[in-house]
């Protein structure tokens, strides 16, 4: 809270220097898409942080972990692997399990964490929504929402090409091609390739556990038949390469460790198809919008899971999922009065997973052979409107949520090549929820306005990835009561932004992970209670057209009330893991416009990020002490294209980004932090 202390003291400092300002220019005004009621950033009664492309560029935003920092209260720990990508927002999230927070790329919801982290190329915009967005976007938007946007087909020929390479072997070509095939239909291609070496180094073989190769792109077309008709289509493919993964086992009572030092070859190997299409039609009183995708992963995860230099436990998995989602909306007109949305939404997702576990001891070799088929289907009636009462305007929301689960599990095991069968199943589940929401603004002039809201999460239930006992099968739902207030401001004649909200969320039943009896696997579980609080404050501040500087600060407060694991064990009163205390990202931007014809521009940028202390374990045993992130950038700008050089953890900060244990073994491990790193690049534009 110090550092809250801090900024607000300073704040009126840059507010009279504002005042001497003489070369000034305004704040752009941000119109957020995740809404789905294109209002204005500053005036929607969310908190919610904007992105824009220039800013993922300059601030090197390569795939979503990188937005740490730079989003009050956002974390999400960057793996070994992109096989899960874990977010937390506002101490909102789960390790290894279904996703709290939702991701959305242009419109298309991807539903699995082993799809959210991959390379962002040629990105327009990231919306990131803290808090439940259940009312318009489901179940699944508990802690809250990310949205990216990227670019829409052009009316002119043209595209770009950018070449990138740093240290440790670093390698990234991203290209672009822009082709309007005539005046109402648009096409346009995206293209890339990634590459790095690795950071790390097995002893056991002298391989790099974290190399990898990353092939990606997108096709986008756009179609306007008429003045009132528009039509879209997308597709993008990913394949990702990934050899093995840079854990070393920890010593949790000296905070040390040892080097990364195991046998068996390991890798992540990922083809990830998504295509989706849209069709809007402005009506005379309203608008109709319809969203159709699909999506397909398939992946296969081999993983020397005790990372050790001996023949132990191994794991072979393979995965074929799909998913297929249905969207119909209707719309008020954006300069209606009263503004509302209501509409239909519908999924299907495809879920089948082999699991191959291979379990050495001193006496005999086991093999462990699962299959899951699992099949969910889910529908949804929602809709939201805002009505104005002078300088008030009520928003109320709500939405109806449903889903059926039908999983379809068999279990064998393999001694000495004789196989015997354990276990086998279907089971169902079905789950409904009505999703209230409620929020007060009141506007006192144009660039003021204050806001409270109520909002219910909920996240369904399911089955677990490992079964062990009857009564693992399967965990229930969790849910929230979100609490926010905040002050959305404008000052000095739009030259500076400052948004400071609070909020407190009372937690029922979440969903925590825990090992399995056996040690060999992982299952969730539901915890009693729990309590998430804290406070946001984000500003922006455009001293001049040379000039500009933006803070982002969160605290969290966030712990177990009730929770009970067993009769031995109790964490009630234990923090929640994986929630740092505070987030902080500054960003400086300086820009020296060049008299001539021949350089635009030089623009320099820097940008610190801090993440306070948090626990990796529900026991607060192993816990990351406060650290931070310095990163720059240098560039030039002429009048086709740019270069420029750029560091990242510039100071090299030593820390762990990710922690896990392994009961059996009785061991600990982590990954430690990507060193200091530093490389060039060019863009052209043509």
């Amino acid at each position: 809270m110090k550092r809250l202390y801090l900024i607000l003291t300073l704040l009126p400092l840059f507010m009279s220097a504002q005042e001497k300002a003489k070369d000034t220019i305004k704040i752009n005004e941000v119109v957020i898409d995740a809404g789905k009621t294109n209002m204005k950033i500053q005036q929607i009664p969310v908190s919610v942080t904007a992105v824009t492309a220039k800013e993922i560029e300059t601030l090197k935003i390569d795939n979503v972990t990188n937005l740490n920092g730079f989003v009050p209260n956002l974390f999400m720990p960057e793996h070994g692997t992109r096989l899960n990508t874990d977010i937390y927002i506002r101490g909102i999230g789960v390790s290894k399990g279904e996703a709290s927070v939702g991701v959305y790329v242009d419109d298309i919801p991807y539903f699995d964490s082993g799809t959210v982290n991959f390379e962002l190329t040629d990105v327009k915009k990231i919306e990131v929504l803290r808090g439940p967005q259940g009312t318009l976007y489901g179940r699944n938007t508990m802690g809250g929402l990310i949205k990216i946007y990227t670019p829409e087909p052009a009316s002119r020929l043209g595209g770009m090409l950018k070449l990138d390479y740093g240290n440790y072997n670093q390698q990234k070509a991203v290209g672009s091609l822009n082709l309007p095939v005539s005046d109402k239909f648009g096409v346009l291609f995206n293209g890339a390739y990634a590459h790095k070496d690795g950071f790390f180094t097995n002893e056991y073989d002298g391989t790099n556990p974290d190399r990898m190769d990353t092939y990606s792109g997108r096709i986008k077309m756009a179609y306007k038949p008429t003045k009132r008709l528009k039509m879209r289509f997308v597709l993008g493919y990913e394949k990702n390469n990934q050899d093995g993964f840079p854990y070393a086992v920890y010593d949790i009572e000296n905070q040390t460790a040892q080097a990364i030092n195991y046998n068996q070859p390991s890798a992540y190997d990922r083809d990830f198809l998504s295509g989706g299409y849209f069709l809007n039609y402005e009506a005379d009183k309203f608008d109709v919008t319809f969203t159709g995708s699909y999506q397909k992963l398939k992946d296969n995860y081999e993983i020397d899971q005790d990372f050790l230099p001996v023949d132990v436990y191994f794991i072979d998995m393979d995965r074929d999922n799909k998913a297929f989602v249905e969207e119909l909306n209707f719309k008020s007109k954006a300069d209606s009065k009263i503004k509302w949305i209501a509409g239909l939404f519908s999924f299907q997702r495809r879920l089948y997973k082999d699991v191959l576990v291979d379990l050495t001891t001193r006496q005999t070799n086991i093999k462990l052979l699962k299959n899951y088929d699992q099949n969910i289907d889910g529908g949804a009636m929602f809709g939201q409107m805002e009505i104005p009462f002078g300088k008030l305007a009520l928003t109320t929301g709500l939405r109806w949520d449903m889903e059926k689960s039908r999983l379809d599990y068999n279990y064998d095991m393999e001694v000495h090549a004789h196989k015997v069968h354990k276990d086998d199943f279907i089971h169902y589940l079905s789950y409904n929820q009505i999703l209230p929401k409620l929020s007060l603004t009141y506007f006192a002039n144009e660039d003021v306005n204050v806001y409270a809201s109520l909002t219910k999460g909920y996240k369904a239930g399911g089955f677990n990835p490992t079964i062990e006992r009857p009564q693992d099968e399967v965990y229930n739902p969790e849910y929230s009561w979100n609490y926010e207030a905040g002050i959305k401001s404008v000052w000095l004649e739009d030259h500076l932004t400052a948004n400071l909200s609070i909020f407190y969320i009372d937690w029922q039943d979440q969903q925590v992970i825990q090992s399995v009896p056996s040690g060999r696997g992982i299952m969730t579980k539901n915890a009693g209670k729990s309590t998430s609080k804290g406070i946001e404050f984000e500003s922006r501040y455009k001293f001049n057209r040379n000039f500009n500087f933006a803070l982002a600060l969160g605290y969290t407060d966030a712990q177990f009330d009730e929770y009970v694991k067993n009769a031995t064990t109790d964490y009630s009163g234990n923090e929640i893991p994986l929630v740092p205390k505070y987030t902080l990202g500054a960003i400086a931007n300086y820009k020296w416009f060049v008299p001539g014809d021949l350089i635009k521009y030089l623009s320099v940028n820097a940008n610190y990020k801090y993440f306070g202390k948090f626990y990796w374990d529900v026991a607060n045993e192993a816990y990351q002490d406060g650290y931070g992130l310095l990163n720059a950038n240098l560039s030039v700008a002429f009048a086709k294209f740019s270069v420029g050089i750029w560091g990242k953890n510039l100071l090299d900060a030593d820390y762990n980004s990710y922690y896990f244990t392994i009961s059996t073994l009785h061991k600990a491990y982590v990954e430690p932090a990507h060193p200091l790193q530093y490389g060039g690049f060019v863009k052209m534009k043509f």
